[in-house]
């Protein structure tokens, strides 16, 4: 119980800080990852393990549009 509290603190820091580095917005990121956690626990009944491949998975998301679809000034 405490180790996946601690993992989605750890997660929503991490996004948090990734979405305030890229996009100005880093609420919404660490409320995304939070988002994905929950649905994927008491939703689809993820274990640990399954949850972080889902952040994990959220990470190459973001880095995938960032690399395709987000046009950067300059």
């Amino acid at each position: 119980m405490y180790w996946g509290l601690l993992f989605i603190l750890c997660c929503a820091v991490f996004y948090y800080r990734v979405g305030e580095l890229e996009y100005n917005c880093g609420w919404l990121f660490a409320l995304a990852s939070v988002a994905v956690w929950l649905l994927g626990s008491y939703v689809l009944h993820f274990g640990l393990i399954t949850n972080l491949l889902a952040q994990a998975g959220l990470f190459i998301v973001l880095t995938l549009y960032n690399m395709f679809v987000r046009k950067r000034p300059g």
